[in-house]
């Protein structure tokens, strides 16, 4: 069980990623957790070209950097829970840089959002995040999808 431990939620700020965090904060409440919520930062692509101009790629990179620990913090605390935030920049894929992150914390639970529609093809190509961190994570891992009316 989870009593006294971290739950780690990864988020790409989707309501996917929202609906896990309203469950992680549940669970921890219940059973005395930590909420840890994390997200991994791909670096700005630069790309070089005579008819566009754009800002050095440090200030881009800057400026995306501080977009997202403003989205962190703001669904940190929509939570209405203590959550810790994580902003990770990294050039490896997403599930490996979370798998990482949970056992370096060391992570109870992960609780990861998962987008409810996805094309045959492209699940079966690539897969989502979601699975790759259930085949490599190094501890339980509850998939979360968005909260559905059913009007």
């Amino acid at each position: 069980m989870i009593r006294d431990g971290n739950i780690l939620v990864p988020t790409d700020f989707s309501e996917a990623s929202s609906e896990a965090l309203r469950r992680a904060v549940i669970m921890a409440r219940q059973n005395h957790g930590t909420v840890h919520l994390l997200h991994v930062m791909e670096p700005a692509v630069f790309f070089e070209t005579d008819m566009i101009a754009i800002s050095p790629l440090d200030e881009i990179t800057t400026a995306i950097r501080a977009g997202a620990k403003r989205r962190l913090q703001a669904q940190a605390e929509a939570a209405d829970f203590s959550v810790t935030t994580h902003l990770l920049e990294s050039m490896g894929e997403p599930a490996g840089v979370i798998c990482e992150f949970a056992t370096s914390l060391p992570a109870d639970l992960i609780v990861i959002g998962r987008q409810g529609v996805q094309g045959a093809i492209e699940h079966l190509l690539i897969g989502s995040t979601a699975e790759r961190v259930v085949r490599h994570a190094p501890c339980s891992v509850l998939v979360s999808l968005p909260h559905r009316s059913l009007e």
